[in-house]
């Protein structure tokens, strides 16, 4: 049974304690319910079940009466079952010893790789455990590296396996599953010193910067950090600045102000990316409500005093940036040049994004369709027909099998331009060119 139906099954099952808590305003949502249950039992398209479902749950979110129950529903589908049991306290486990070289990492017999992913944070420091590592809470910046595994065999690219209750899997597989395995803090100069040394000893000397979204944890962070760096087969080192997300679905305005806290502390963790550990370029893919610390960042670049001989800033990868419309086309005037090239995936179907459209009124600089943000020195893709989520369940409710992380392997690691890449089409005019997918 796909997800799509078990959401939309889960929903029926509510009914009466929706009904309670809504009301009068219920018919409505009853009688949409029954509706696409119907088109579900018709073979209706996926694609278009999803959107019509995907609008209902925004709406339904929107109920103040209703939304704690309906977000426990999609974060129960969504959670991976935890991965132990045991909860270690603070100062009894094995600080992470961290060798001369860092790198990653192939079990021949398994496919597994494990990938060091060295990472900058603000959250507060939680317990020992390396899911909790960690919280939601705002702390003070630190460094360290998160150890994860990734299993190539039987997982499509893109995905970042969990264990599902409804597969029966109550613990974590490494040759099934995506875990962050541990992580060791350390000092700034070790941290500099690391991976400066790890950087020296790859086959590629760029590294790969990943911020994400709203609502994800430091575990979920880490371990699309990882996953991407094994789905795009990049051959440097990968990064992750991981803000304070609060990880909470009910507190969207508060992630909204801690990503404008957060903007210093990303800057200077670029700064130090650029400039400390002889990389020679620097790309950074941010996602949702993470690109407005990089947008707000690039719009300083050019004032910056780097040290001779630091790396340039390669490709820059918007995607489905929950970032208003109109303040994304003024940045760009201002850091227009800065980088190599600069990509924004757009989706008319991101969930999050018609989320915040809700919320702020405004359109978004990752929606497509008419509100399409196209602006001069930014190629803009239409990626409706594709997944653009980068965290799984929790923005995407519903997997694609299409995701942007194929064009994105030809943009960082093969380095073509859009009109090279098969899966792109051009699109619009020559006043107003962008790119789409081929059907």
């Amino acid at each position: 049974m796909s997800d799509k139906l078990r959401l939309l099954l889960a929903l029926l099952e509510l009914g009466p304690r929706l009904k309670d808590l809504l009301g009068d305003k219920w018919p409505p949502y009853a009688d949409e319910l029954q509706e696409l249950a119907g088109r579900a039992g018709k073979g209706e398209d996926p694609a278009r079940l999803r959107q019509s479902l995907d609008l209902l749950l925004v709406r339904l979110l929107a109920e103040a009466p209703a939304t704690e129950l309906v977000e426990h529903l999609m974060e129960d589908m969504a959670a991976p079952m935890a991965a132990t049991e045991t909860v270690t306290r603070r100062g009894r486990v094995t600080p992470l010893v961290v060798p001369d070289i860092v790198g990653p990492s192939t079990d021949e017999a398994t496919g597994v790789v494990t990938i060091p992913v060295f990472y900058g944070t603000d959250r507060a420091r939680g317990d020992d455990t390396p899911a909790h590592y960690f919280g939601g809470a705002r702390g003070t910046p630190s460094f360290g590296i998160a150890e994860v595994s990734v299993p190539t065999h039987g997982r499509d690219l893109g995905e970042l396996t969990s264990p599902s209750w409804w597969h029966l899997e109550f613990s974590a597989n490494p040759e099934k599953h995506v875990i962050l395995k541990s992580v060791g803090a350390l000092g700034r100069d070790t941290f500099v010193t690391s991976l400066k040394d790890s950087l020296a000893a790859a086959d590629l000397h760029d590294v790969l910067i990943f911020v994400h979204g709203y609502n994800v944890t430091f575990e979920d962070a880490a371990r699309r950090a990882g996953q991407l760096a094994v789905d795009l087969k990049f051959a440097g080192r990968t990064l992750l600045y991981s803000w304070a997300s609060a990880a909470d679905t009910k507190k969207y305005t508060v992630d909204e102000s801690t990503i404008d806290w957060s903007r210093d502390h990303f800057e200077t963790f670029l700064q130090l990316a650029l400039g400390e550990i002889g990389a020679g370029k620097v790309h950074v893919i941010a996602h949702s409500m993470g690109n407005r610390a990089v947008i707000n960042t690039l719009e300083r670049v050019k004032s910056w005093q780097l040290p001779a001989g630091a790396a340039k800033l390669g490709q820059i990868i918007f995607a489905a940036p929950d970032i208003d419309r109109d303040r994304f086309v003024q940045l760009a005037a201002r850091f227009k040049g800065c980088a190599a090239r600069v990509t924004l995936y757009a989706s008319s179907r991101d969930v999050a994004l018609l989320a915040s459209k809700f919320v702020h009124g405004y359109p978004r600089a990752g929606e497509a369709g008419d509100a399409l943000t196209v602006v001069d020195g930014v190629d803009t893709i239409d990626a409706s027909l594709v997944d653009t989520s980068l965290v799984g369940l929790r923005h995407s409710y519903f997997g694609e099998k299409r995701s942007i992380l194929n064009d994105m392997f030809n943009l960082i690691v093969q380095q073509l331009a859009p009109d090279q890449r098969f899966d792109l089409q051009v699109a619009g005019d020559a006043l107003r060119k962008y790119w789409s997918y081929r059907a």
